[in-house]
């Protein structure tokens, strides 16, 4: 699978990898903390699995990384068995699971240490339980697993968790005028939801009441009304990045509501149900201040279903032009990234590589096209997987190529374990890089000369350590103390981007050596 072959990247993956890592060395497991400051932006399932692969596997890029394989193996399931529990067809089920392969931001997920993937296993999970339960409420048991699957999605990325299967359930209720159960059973699932969901902050808050208006002003509020965490972006931003991680399947969506709009409207059916929930979604992110794409990750599972019902429904002239969509698609995707680095030299990929992985898709998509298919739209629906298998593979062995260039520190911190004494201090500018002390395991210090990443808070912390490796040089005393730490041991790390200047420049003035690495640059003394 490769994924220890590219570096922890900055900045959401490295504060994952890093937070857990100090969890397994701390074994504080209710208090996450991230370079020794504690830090509750996010509840706690997501370092307890990565921490959980630590303790088996070693603390490594590949362990941080793996258990998100087992991930998407299960969504993969979910999505089959939802598909088959909304449309009772094994086939239309099992193209859903190989369009869902084939979406890009589903292999990116797999890719990045985020609480994302996790999450969207909790969804998809607790959305096959409740309609699993709704098509026989005599399983009381998968009620009980809609409710438990609802509180780990809580415990991983807290209240927006719930949007997406209750976006789903009201629009399915709605939508097919069914009541909504009012069985005791609800009221003791509804009460396990809240314990698990619950858990963790409850344990917090007893120890300090403090922490329950953080939660609900810092972490929730403040996401949704205001630019936090320098995460703001315009309304139209899904609008324009969810296409594009959803090729090639969001424009035959597209195709099919503009031919039969009235049909669908009218009559409520479940695909419906299936592009209402995708655009009330849309629009609901889209009005949230703070946006990133994997934000709306678990919406694509929707996506796929619904492709997969339309693959079903089109005629065989529209299969043959979506056939030959996905394979040129495939097509450009490889001499992108092989020929890529001749319009961008900053960026490497081999071509011999390239055709090694080019020679494939070809041998495939010909193979698969001439191959006859009991059901037509299983076809379609396999030439998207083969996209997506040549996607991961290529997207992997080009991150891997180019990881210094795409935010890893890994080839950073190599060198200077390789070829810098060991008693040498890591001093990082203006920028809060977790994976520095992933990789040197040791404290790492972090000048402040005002960027967003770098604000830490420190309301929580009960003495002034953290001082210690957090100096301020917007302060005097910040800048006197700066001075005297920095000297012939220091490897002095910042971004290739800034223009370092007086009385920056200053306090590097007398290191004689400097290595660039992408978008790094390390100053140091060649007599260390």
């Amino acid at each position: 699978m490769q994924l220890g072959s590219w570096g922890i990247t900055e900045t959401s993956e490295a504060r994952y990898a890093q937070i857990s890592k100090e969890m397994v060395q701390n074994q504080d497991y209710l208090n996450p903390t991230l370079l020794g400051i504690k830090h509750y932006h996010k509840p706690v399932i997501t370092y307890y699995i990565t921490a959980f692969s630590y303790e088996l596997f070693g603390i490594s890029e590949y362990s941080s990384r793996l258990f998100l394989q087992f991930a998407i193996i299960i969504q993969l399931l979910l999505i089959y068995r939802i598909t088959l529990l909304l449309f009772n067809t094994k086939s239309i089920a099992f193209a859903a699971s190989l369009i869902y392969f084939s979406l890009p931001i589903v292999l990116i997920s797999s890719r990045n240490l985020t609480t994302d993937a996790y999450l969207n296993t909790f969804v998809l999970g607790a959305i096959y339980f409740w309609l699993s339960y709704s098509k026989d409420e005599r399983k009381i048991l998968s009620l009980y697993l809609f409710y438990i699957l609802l509180g780990l999605g809580m415990e991983t990325k807290g209240p927006v968790s719930l949007l997406f299967p209750l976006t789903f359930i009201i629009t399915y209720k709605l939508s097919l005028k069914q009541h909504f159960s009012k069985k005791i059973h609800h009221l003791f699932g509804f009460a396990i939801f809240l314990v698990i969901s619950a858990s963790w902050y409850i344990i917090l808050i007893i120890d300090n009441p403090f922490i329950l208006n953080y939660f609900i002003e810092d972490q929730l509020l403040s996401r949704i009304a205001s630019n936090s965490f320098n995460r703001g972006k315009p309304f139209w931003f899904y609008l324009l990045l969810v296409p594009a991680v959803s090729l090639p399947w969001l424009f035959i969506i597209i195709f099919y509501i503009r031919s039969r709009f009235k049909q669908i409207i009218q009559q409520k059916d479940l695909d419906f149900i299936l592009i209402t929930s995708i655009l009330v979604l849309t629009v609901v992110f889209s009005l949230f201040k703070t946006k990133l794409i994997m934000y709306v990750l678990p919406m694509f599972g929707f996506i796929a279903i619904v492709s997969a019902y339309i693959l079903h429904k089109a005629k065989t002239s529209q299969l043959f032009r979506y056939n030959y969509y996905i394979v040129g698609l495939g097509i450009i995707i490889v001499f992108a990234i092989t020929l890529g680095p001749l319009f961008l030299p900053d960026f490497s990929f081999s071509l011999s590589l390239g055709l090694l992985m080019g020679i494939p898709l070809i041998v495939l998509s010909v193979y698969f096209l001439r191959k006859s298919f009991k059901v037509e739209y299983l076809r379609t629906a396999t030439l998207g997987y083969v996209l997506g298998l040549i996607t991961l593979f290529f997207g992997t062995s080009f991150i891997a190529e180019n990881e210094s260039k795409l935010n890893s520190t890994k080839a950073v911190f190599e060198y200077v374990k390789n070829y810098l004494p060991e008693e040498s201090t890591i001093v990082v500018y203006n920028y809060l890089m977790p994976s520095a002390q992933f990789y040197m395991d040791k404290p790492i210090i972090t000048l402040n000369n005002g960027h967003n990443t770098v604000k830490r808070e420190t309301q929580f912390e009960t003495d002034k350590t953290w001082k210690d490796t957090n100096i301020d040089l917007r302060t005097d005393v910040g800048m006197k103390r700066a001075a005297e730490l920095i000297d012939k041991h220091t490897v002095f790390v910042t971004r290739t981007k800034y223009n370092l200047k007086e009385p920056i420049k200053h306090l590097i003035s007398e290191m004689t050596s400097s290595k660039t690495f992408g978008n790094w640059i390390i100053y140091y003394n060649d007599s260390m």
